[in-house]
């Protein structure tokens, strides 16, 4: 909680006079906005929370009290494991410090994480202790799915995908699923894939006109504006731009400023060190889950269909993160609570289960 209190005090006295909060998320602007849905879809829902939390909260008081429920969903989350858990690598994921300022200042971000923790705190529980539903529970997951499909709809299928395996885990873990090989749930990816964008190709516009349409969609909502970050020499006119600029944009969507970028501007060299400390940490917890799938029949149902959708997911968000180096750090906080901290607790959770089987 301290913690998540620094981080709203510094986006809102020091990091805000760095750079910039984005998008008009200054809290004092929130109490300004009006509009209806149609117009602003998911801005102007986020917009009437924090002014609705400034009526008695003003300023960046209202933020930093979100910042603590942030900091309250991730105990609840940790708690049966905390014990467990890897302290070190715990701590590090909680302590980035753009994961600290975003999750603590007024954004979707700080909404989506706030439920995304929700979710998968549910999920990684269920998983492991098939038990009895609790319908308080299981009322807070659908709110937070809810809250998450009008926020950020492009990452609501990879939240509700764990949902559905631990959902029915119970089943899934008496089926002949769970028996299946790596190499049969790789197969069985690789050819719904393929038959996926077969059917698409020939039924729809998706992979010409749409995606095109969409590229230059997403490279307008960076490039019209006078960003300091904005990268204006990616070349972005087909869709073979769109998979040869994955092959360094994922990464470096993840990693932020690029290492020139760091190097001409001093002020981004610690935001560069940060983000290849996190894709670091990402791909570590990526490993480790994937040598326990390896090792545990059980938890394949949960982590392959994780892991296939979790890189489509990644993707097809990766454009957000390329343009504009400031927004990637934003972005891709919203997907903090599913790519960092479910890897994270169901690494905690099978050792517990582990220590459990073992009478230790």
């Amino acid at each position: 909680m301290a913690a998540h209190i620094l981080g709203t005090f510094v986006a809102y006295t020091i990091y805000i006079n760095v750079s910039s909060l984005g998008d008009g998320y200054a809290a004092s602007q929130f109490s300004e906005f009006n509009g209806s849905f149609r117009e602003y879809g998911s801005t102007i829902v986020v917009s009437r929370i924090y002014r609705d939390f400034g009526t008695f909260l003003p300023g960046f008081l209202a933020p930093m009290a979100l910042g603590l429920v942030v900091a309250i969903a991730t105990w609840h989350a940790f708690n049966n494991v905390y014990a467990q858990i890897n302290r070190k690598l715990f701590w590090a994921c909680n302590l980035f410090p753009h994961f600290l300022i975003w999750s603590g200042a007024s954004s979707k971000e700080q909404i989506t994480i706030i439920f995304g923790i929700i979710v998968v705190g549910f999920a990684a529980k269920r998983s492991f202790a098939a038990s009895r539903l609790n319908i308080t529970s299981l009322a807070f997951v659908f709110l937070s799915l809810g809250v998450i499909f009008v926020i950020r709809p492009n990452y609501f299928v990879i939240y509700f995908i764990i949902f559905l395996t631990s959902l029915f885990a119970p089943i899934l873990h008496k089926t002949k699923i769970y028996r299946f090989s790596i190499g049969i749930w790789v197969l069985t990816f690789i050819l719904t894939t393929v038959a996926a964008i077969f059917f698409v190709s020939i039924n729809t516009t998706v992979f010409s006109k749409d995606m095109i349409d969409w590229m230059v969609g997403v490279e307008y909502m960076f490039l019209s504006y006078d960003g300091g970050s904005n990268r204006h020499n990616i070349q972005w006119n087909d869709i073979s731009d769109f998979f040869y600029n994955s092959l360094w944009g994922i990464p470096q969507g993840f990693i932020g400023p690029t290492l020139i970028e760091a190097i001409s501007k001093p002020v981004q060299f610690p935001v560069f060190l940060e983000g290849i400390v996190y894709l670091f940490v990402l791909c570590y917890l990526f490993v480790r889950i994937f040598k326990l799938s390896g090792a545990s029949n059980m938890l394949r149902v949960h982590i392959f269909p994780y892991y296939f959708v979790a890189l489509v997911i990644v993707f097809v968000s990766y454009p957000y993160l390329i343009f504009n180096a400031g927004s990637a750090l934003r972005y891709k906080q919203a997907m903090h609570p599913i790519l960092i901290f479910y890897p994270l607790l169901i690494l905690a959770y099978a050792k517990a289960n582990n220590l459990t089987r073992k009478k230790l």
